[in-house]
């Protein structure tokens, strides 16, 4: 309770309820179902022994109900590794056990297994994802522990994909992971690569998102971007191919001018000096809002936040900046793309 509003629930159930007159039943109510009591016995319970008339014992069950406070008895059992994961995925109102299911059976590609990489194979690995293929050329350098948090010392000058592979078996060894050391340079270096439910696009390669965007929109790929700039954490746009806008319908990223060839050509040389910074925690805060963007896909809970917009997060202020990326019917690279996924989530939240 705060002031005069008892809260049921926080986060996205909330409810303010502010007559008084519910509060205590609404409480006892809460502790009597501690314990698993079916519909019937809750309203027993309200209407004999709290002595509420039979319309009002319906609302409080059914405002719990609807409110998404209550859940299967089976769904938390603390002996299962997915157990706290199980009640997040109840709290967006689908089924644990069908959730874990689905990400039982994906398969995700990494490309990139640098800080970004890092984090994301992670999370997804410890949630239950059932494959990851991690790609990446580079060897591990001392400049990369301040967070590429699953190498160490021990590990520089080691190929960075199988030091990740390595430290993400250890942290759950159901999970099946494949390292490939190599670069991507063309699309038959992406069409050499295993075919994956999701691609995860964090190597900042010159020129290979949109590498990635056309290969992945002639194949069907589903893919996702995720990255720094600067201080900014930035993800998005989660491309559907055939339902959600690519990488080309809409300006995401700034170009030189194309009818100045000496600007644009100062410009590339400007550029290529530049060293980006990294850190840290803005790479944290990408990955962490990119691999729940992924959960939510493959596991089919909730909606991706990415879903036909590029965002990010500005470290230094705390706000959102967004990007629509919808689909543009004119698009030269996805106009004719059609939807090749029979998966039902191919378009859930996509509209």
């Amino acid at each position: 309770m705060q002031g005069q509003t008892l809260f049921l629930g926080f986060g996205s159930i909330q409810q303010a309820v502010t007559d008084a007159r519910l509060w205590e039943p609404l409480i006892r109510l809460a502790d009597y179902q501690s314990t698993p009591r079916t519909r019937s016995e809750s309203l027993t319970f309200l209407t004999h022994d709290l002595q509420l008339d039979t319309a009002s014992a319906e609302a409080l069950v059914l405002l719990l109900e609807s409110g998404r406070f209550l859940i299967p008895a089976q769904s938390y059992d603390p002996r299962d590794r997915y157990s706290r994961h199980a009640l997040f995925y109840e709290l967006s109102g689908e089924d644990s056990a069908r959730v874990q299911k689905r990400l039982a059976d994906s398969h995700v590609l990494l490309l990139g297994c640098g800080g970004i990489g890092n984090l994301v194979a992670t999370t997804l690995a410890t949630a239950g994802v059932g494959t990851l293929t991690l790609v990446d050329d580079d060897q591990v350098e001392l400049s990369n522990l301040t967070r590429q948090f699953l190498f160490t010392e021990a590990d520089v000058g080691q190929p960075k994909c199988e030091v990740l592979a390595r430290e993400v078996t250890r942290r759950n060894s159901h999970c099946r992971v494949r390292a490939f050391t190599t670069a991507v340079t063309d699309r038959t270096d992406l069409a050499a690569l295993a075919v994956s439910d999701l691609l995860v696009v964090s190597a900042d390669s010159p020129g290979l998102t949109r590498l990635v965007n056309t290969h992945a929109v002639a194949s069907g790929q589903e893919w996702l971007n995720v990255c720094y700039v600067n201080d900014i954490a930035v993800w998005g746009p989660l491309v559907i191919p055939g339902v959600t806008g690519c990488w080309d319908c809409q300006p995401l990223t700034a170009h030189p001018p194309h009818d100045d060839p000496d600007l644009a050509a100062l410009i590339k040389r400007v550029n290529s000096r530049y060293q980006a910074p990294s850190n840290g925690p803005v790479n944290m805060v990408a990955s962490a809002l990119a691999a729940l963007d992924v959960l939510r896909r493959l596991g089919g809970f909730g909606v991706p936040a990415s879903l036909n917009r590029r965002v990010g997060v500005w470290s230094h202020e705390l706000t959102l900046d967004e990007q629509p990326a919808e689909r543009d019917p004119l698009c030269p690279t996805c106009a004719r793309a059609t939807p090749t996924a029979t998966d039902p989530r191919a378009t859930e939240g996509a509209r």
